[in-house]
């Protein structure tokens, strides 16, 4: 792993304190695939959303993609 300041965009990203919006304008590079390929360079791996995201997404899911029952198909 490359070792970059606790500041670098990209470290940044990694630990949830800024936006992957963010650290694309920041880095000047081209779009998210960009900062991915960067952050494989850099020996660092992709962010995850924290449980608490995760289980709230699980939550609102139902609400945003109707289910679809077999009568239906």
């Amino acid at each position: 792993m490359i070792q970059r300041p606790d500041t670098h965009p990209l470290v940044l990203y990694f630990n949830g304190q800024i936006s992957s919006a963010v650290a694309v304008r920041s880095l000047k590079i081209r779009d998210h695939a960009a900062l991915l390929v960067y952050l494989g360079d850099a020996g660092l791996p992709i962010p995850l959303p924290s449980e608490a995201e995760i289980e709230e997404q699980v939550a609102t899911f139902p609400n945003v993609m109707p289910v679809m029952r077999p009568e239906q198909a």
